[in-house]
């Protein structure tokens, strides 16, 4: 057997990372942050406790990561050419971009919405969620002001709302609450 790349290093220390973020979210999202502790996570990502560390100092360190990672993803989907939403149809297309995530990824955002209640993982995530807020936030005012909208920051809140609504709502019940009926209702209004 020839030894290893560093491609092949760097490979494996990805999945490795990529198997506690996932182990993490997961944990995270069913039982909430606190009640969660390392040996669990690196019990369910199927490695010691001693091998997280080299990948993640601390508990807060890994959800900061995590955190960050999301709205990352969520940034892109959003703002794909990172040119602002210039149109109806790029507003429509991010709407329509959300809804398929939330409906294939439903323990991520379960996970996300876990974070917002839960005042003293807030505190934790306080400069990240500050910092990840401003661009979004941005790029909608400016749309509704381009659109004309006599209030724009109200509408990006009332937009806000829809999404945090329907959030919760979803991952409450995803059995039973018309998801795909609320993607077209709110489809139409921006549209």
């Amino acid at each position: 057997m020839s030894p290893r790349t560093s491609e092949q290093f760097e490979e494996i220390r990805e999945n490795k990372r990529s198997q506690i973020i996932g182990a993490a979210i997961e944990c995270f999202a069913n039982k909430g942050y606190h009640a969660v502790s390392i040996s669990e996570i690196a019990e369910k990502a199927c490695m010691s406790k001693g091998l997280m560390y080299n990948y993640f100092s601390s508990k807060e360190e890994l959800l900061r990561n995590i955190f960050r990672e999301i709205m990352s993803g969520m940034l892109k989907m959003f703002d794909p050419d990172d040119k602002g939403i210039s149109d109806n149809d790029e507003l429509v297309l991010y709407l329509d971009r959300f809804f398929n995530h939330l409906k294939s990824n439903l323990i991520l955002w379960k996970m996300y919405l876990a974070i917002f209640s839960q005042p003293a993982v807030q505190e934790i995530l306080k400069v990240e969620i500050i910092d990840a807020s401003k661009k979004p936030l941005e790029i909608l005012g400016k749309y509704f002001k381009k659109q004309g909208v006599k209030k724009p920051l109200v509408e990006v809140a009332f937009l806000s709302t829809l999404f945090s609504g329907v959030l919760f709502e979803y991952i409450s019940d995803p059995e039973n609450y018309p998801l795909d009926q609320i993607k077209k209702r709110i489809l139409e209004f921006y549209k």
